[in-house]
């Protein structure tokens, strides 16, 4: 029987949480920069950004597969402690389904193994008649075939290998679960299978999801909330309806123009940003999106921008955050000297 979370704790808490990668002869490298969230019981976080922002770092370190530089973690209440061998409790109620289901999988394990292997080191079942029924009520669950059991990954296509990834993170019944970009890798009709069973399966079992995506559509339709990363750090987070309807960091604004649309007889405005992303390695102070933003002016290059609660439960690192977004697009129109408006 799961442990019961109060109506107002968190399952998940990260706080300040910084990830330095050393470079010989270069610095530091800024991969994750001051992150802070928390997801409660049941709830999905989406987190957003382009390609090397560092939203599958802050995954890794999360799930413990890389050390964190400073920060802290919290998990049902308890501190993560750095540095000390993950316990047994922190891997039965945190999983993770990984990008690629190819490279995630031994390839010279059957899937039988695979699923197994969990069980048997948790020392939750033996070798016997009760591991294959419980590796058959798995299998039921996701929608994989008994059959397939005694397959290897690359017998197995790529949807039906990410389902692998999914039993095998459900195998210890956890209460949260990291998804690094788990449909990225898939065809279109792919993915819609794999988001709605990873729906169902919450509302079955009651998960918790940090889903990490570059993929704002799929976002939009699994997540409760959404979190928007630049460059190492988070700039705006919010429920997903205000993310979506009253955007208020321009990063974030830029960002959501660039969805694919279907519009017939109406003009699409997509804002186009101009020039390259800073480096993350030894970055200045000030706003990381100032040297591309279209509103920078030179104090936003004097000191970090810090999330701001613009109304409830809405958080922007902007000093415009007080700008409706349709203000932010008029300037964007206005001014072309970083970006172009099409």
């Amino acid at each position: 029987m799961k442990e019961k979370i109060t109506e107002t704790a968190p399952l998940i808490k990260v706080e300040h949480l910084k990830k330095y990668f050393d470079i010989p002869r270069a610095g530091k490298l800024h991969a994750v920069d001051d992150v802070s969230f928390e997801i409660r019981e049941g709830e999905t976080l989406g987190l957003v950004g382009e390609s090397g922002c560092g939203k599958s770092t802050v995954g890794n370190v999360v799930m413990q597969l890389l050390p964190k530089t400073e920060g802290t973690i919290s998990v049902l209440g308890k501190t993560v402690e750095a540095g000390k061998q993950v316990s047994h409790d922190f891997c039965r109620n945190v999983q993770m389904i990984f990008q690629d289901p190819y490279s995630s999988l031994n390839s010279r394990k059957t899937i039988k193994s695979i699923l197994s292997e969990p069980l048997l080191v948790q020392k939750i079942y033996r070798k016997g008649k009760e591991l294959d029924q419980a590796l058959l009520q798995l299998c039921d669950a996701v929608g994989l075939s008994p059959g397939l059991l005694n397959h290897y990954p690359h017998e197995l296509d790529g949807g039906m290998r990410q389902i692998v990834g999914i039993a095998r993170a459900l195998s210890l019944n956890p209460r949260f679960i990291i998804c690094d970009e788990p449909v990225s890798a898939l065809d279109v009709s792919v993915q819609a299978k794999i988001i709605n069973l990873l729906k169902d399966l919450q509302k079955e079992r009651n998960l918790s999801y940090l889903f990490i995506s570059h993929d704002l559509s799929v976002v939009r339709h699994i997540s409760d909330r959404v979190a928007v990363m630049y460059l190492g750090q988070i700039i705006e987070i919010a429920d997903k309806e205000t993310i979506f309807q009253d955007t208020r960091h321009p990063y974030s604004l830029a960002l959501l123009s660039a969805v694919p649309k279907v519009s017939i007889g109406q003009k699409v405005h997509r804002i186009v940003l101009k020039g390259d992303v800073p480096s993350p390695m030894n970055p200045k102070p000030g706003c990381r999106f100032a040297p591309r933003c279209w509103m920078a002016r030179p104090e936003c290059t004097g000191h970090d921008q810090t999330l701001q609660e613009v109304s409830p439960g809405h958080f922007v690192a902007c000093q415009y955050a007080h700008l409706s977004r349709e203000q932010m697009k008029d300037a964007a129109t206005a001014t072309l000297k970083n970006l172009s408006v099409e």
